[in-house]
């Protein structure tokens, strides 16, 4: 159950660091701080199931996710505002590319923890129904998921997804002038698209 809980934690703490628009920026970093802690103490935890894992695209995503998730801490120390502002040198913290790289990487590591998950889903979902044992009938699972994929689709447009992936200078979209209620709603949606596809491709290379 302590690795449920942690999963949750991870998932919450990442969907509070993406939405740094609404929330003070000293919380920022010392919550994206927090973030690779958690993260590391994540794949330490499981480093028994990734290390067996025999799915070489499942492999690919974990050590893609672990790349991105090092150049985000590196661009964040470079363009702190607070904790790193007095000890990093002020032609990194004025760096475009590196501004760039801080808001464009987090999008990438997001797709990639909702692939990440979803190849790992049917693990989640059992200690899941372990905590929580609800019988919740199919027709209503699939019409959950279509509602999440269609918010999700939205979400990425609203966002400008594509954009940030090509590192366009992109600092306020139309969904961060939505409330954060609104906005958290569409982070979700977009992550659930690729929980949804991780899912879809572990279960065909399973049969």
């Amino acid at each position: 159950m302590k690795k449920f809980y942690l999963d949750i934690f991870l998932f919450i703490l990442f969907l509070l660091v993406m939405s740094f628009h609404f929330l003070p920026r000293i919380f920022h970093e010392i919550a994206g701080l927090i973030l690779p802690i958690a993260m590391v103490g994540h794949f330490i935890w499981n480093w028994k199931i990734f290390k067996n894992q025999k799915k070489r695209l499942s492999q690919i995503v974990d050590v893609a996710l672990i790349l991105c998730l090092l150049v985000t801490i590196f661009s964040g120390v470079c363009i702190s505002n607070f904790i790193f502002k007095d000890i990093i040198d002020i032609n990194l913290q004025r760096n475009i590319t590196i501004h760039q790289l801080h808001v464009s990487t987090p999008f990438l590591m997001m797709i990639l923890i909702g692939l990440h998950f979803g190849f790992n889903f049917k693990s989640f979902r059992q200690r899941f129904n372990n905590l929580i044992n609800l019988n919740v009938p199919k027709i209503f699972q699939r019409i959950l998921i279509f509602i999440l994929i269609a918010i999700g689709i939205y979400g990425s447009f609203m966002n400008r997804i594509g954009d940030r992936l090509l590192m366009q200078h992109i600092f306020a979209t139309d969904a961060t002038s939505l409330s954060f209620g609104l906005f958290l709603l569409l982070m979700i949606g977009i992550f659930s698209i690729y929980v949804f596809i991780g899912y879809l491709i572990s279960s065909k290379i399973s049969r």
